[in-house]
């Protein structure tokens, strides 16, 4: 779906996207978090990424951290897709479970906040059509969305929460598990990355710029 939107000429927007074990707070795990910072004076190709993984019990940690990219980038807006749904509400509930104290950056609050997703679940809705992937907005404009292979099976967020989120944890701490850990952390980066552009490629799209991206049309493939 297409959605076009005005371009209030943010000069840097960021993006934020989670990976998690389960929908809800209360039953799943964070497992990891990826900032990207988009300078739109520069190709999106140029976009720079932060990933942080799970390395044991330290889920605030991974949290904080991330929060800390967000806030230090000195961004004008925050792009996501479902993140008033989905990504930040997660992180919040995770946090009161972990019983850590911290405040979300200014930025992931309207107006500041873009979700992409939101404008098109409501027209989706009003017209009785389903809710609208990433992916499919991609394809709307005519970009392929990159594809992310594990064992010869395309990744998606409900293959990574049922299986690779967990087998990943199931990793940590242990010496048996290491080649796997290392193989594992290969694919939620490349994952998370390629989630992160097709964000940032899709807000791009949405206001009418230019998508120069580094991942649009590619796949990778791990085995292991």
């Amino acid at each position: 779906m297409r959605y076009e939107r005005p371009d209030a000429d943010h000069g840097r927007v960021v993006t934020v996207d989670i990976e998690t074990t389960a929908t809800d707070p209360s039953e799943g795990e964070l497992v990891a978090v990826g900032v990207g910072v988009h300078d739109r004076a520069r190709p999106l190709s140029d976009a720079t990424y932060e990933l942080c993984h799970r390395r044991g019990d330290d889920e605030g940690r991974v949290i904080r951290r991330a929060m800390s990219w967000l806030d230090d980038a000195d961004p004008d807006a925050l792009v996501t897709y479902n993140g008033v749904g989905f990504d930040l509400p997660f992180v919040r509930g995770r946090l009161d479970r972990l019983g850590v104290d911290l405040d979300l950056p200014s930025v992931t609050e309207p107006p500041a906040h873009v979700d992409l997703f939101r404008d098109r679940k409501r027209r989706a809705e009003a017209s009785g059509e389903p809710w609208p992937s990433l992916e499919a907005c991609l394809e709307a404009y005519g970009y392929t969305p990159p594809r992310t292979v594990w064992r010869g099976e395309r990744v998606t967020n409900e293959r990574f929460g049922e299986e690779i989120g967990p087998a990943y944890l199931r990793t940590l701490g242990t010496d048996t598990g290491a080649r796997l850990r290392a193989t594992l952390s290969e694919v939620i980066d490349h994952y998370l990355r390629t989630d992160l552009e097709a964000t940032l490629a899709l807000f791009a799209a949405d206001v009418g710029a230019s998508v120069d991206a580094a991942y649009l049309g590619t796949e990778r493939r791990f085995e292991g």
